[in-house]
C-alpha cells in the first residue's frame, strides 16, 4: 500500500490547543489554557490536574484536557474515545464545542491509525456544522485524510473538491486532491491541482514535490510511492 496517506496525515494533529473556550467563564478559561499549556511540558502531569479538577469540578473541560494529555502521551485510542464520550455527551445545543471535540477525536483516531473510527468522528463534526459553511473546509479536509488512510481515493476526492467549492484556490485542499486524483490516474486532472497549488503558494516546497510525483506517475503509468 503506497505510503501518500503519511502525506494526508496532518503534522499537527492536536486541535484547540491553542486557545481557551469563549463560551466558558473567565475562571474556566483560564484553568483550561493553564492545562492545556502544560501539555507541551509534562503531559502526565496535565492528565493528573486534569482528572484532579474533572472530580472537583466536572467540568467538560477538565475532562477534555484529560483526553487530550492521553493523546500527547500517545494514548491515542484512549483520548479519542474520551473526546467521542464528551462530543456525545454534552446538549446538542452545544454545536461549536462538540463539532471541536469530535474533530480531536477524529484526528486523535487518525493518530492511532484507526481512519474508520477517524471518518465517523468527522462525519459527527460535519453534520453538526452543515449549517455553518464557514466551518466546514477544515473537516472536510480532515475527513479527506481519513479516506485516503483507508485509500479510499475517490471520497478524499469529492471532500477535497466541496472544500474548493467553499474555499477556492486553497492550496492545501488543491496539493491534497491532486495526490487523491493521481492514486485514481487521473493525471491532467493531478497536474492541474497540483499547479495550481504552485501557483496559490509557490513558496510551500510541497507543491512543487506533489507536482514532481503527479509528472512522474504519468512518465511511469502508475502512481509513485511519497515517502
Amino acid at each position: 500500500m503506497t505510503s501518500i496517506a503519511a502525506l494526508l496525515l496532518p503534522f499537527a494533529l492536536l486541535q484547540a490547543a491553542e486557545t481557551a473556550p469563549t463560551t466558558a467563564s473567565s475562571h474556566v478559561q483560564q484553568r483550561f489554557a493553564q492545562c492545556v499549556a502544560l501539555i507541551d511540558s509534562d503531559a502526565a502531569r496535565a492528565y493528573e490536574e486534569g482528572m484532579a479538577w474533572a472530580a472537583e469540578a466536572q467540568s467538560v473541560y477538565a475532562y477534555r484536557c484529560a483526553a487530550m494529555a492521553l493523546v500527547a502521551q500517545d494514548r491515542h485510542d484512549e483520548g479519542a474515545r474520551r473526546l467521542d464520550s464528551l462530543g456525545m455527551a454534552l446538549n446538542p445545543v452545544d454545536t461549536g464545542l462538540r463539532a471541536e471535540l469530535f474533530s480531536q477525536a477524529g484526528n486523535a483516531w487518525l493518530l492511532a491509525r484507526e481512519p474508520s473510527r477517524a471518518r465517523a468522528s468527522f462525519t459527527r463534526a460535519i453534520a453538526i456544522m452543515e449549517a455553518d459553511p464557514t466551518q466546514l473546509p477544515d473537516l472536510l479536509i480532515d475527513r479527506s485524510r481519513a479516506y485516503a488512510m483507508e485509500a479510499d481515493w475517490r471520497h478524499a476526492e469529492e471532500d477535497l473538491s466541496r472544500v474548493l467549492d467553499l474555499r477556492a484556490s486553497d492550496p492545501l485542499a488543491l496539493r491534497l486532491r491532486a495526490a487523491a486524483r493521481m492514486q485514481q490516474r487521473a493525471w491532467d486532472l493531478a497536474e492541474a491541482d497540483a499547479q495550481a497549488a504552485v501557483t496559490a503558494e509557490p513558496g510551500n516546497v510541497d507543491n512543487y514535490l506533489i507536482l514532481g510525483h503527479v509528472r512522474e506517475s504519468r512518465r511511469l503509468g502508475e502512481p509513485v510511492m511519497i515517502q
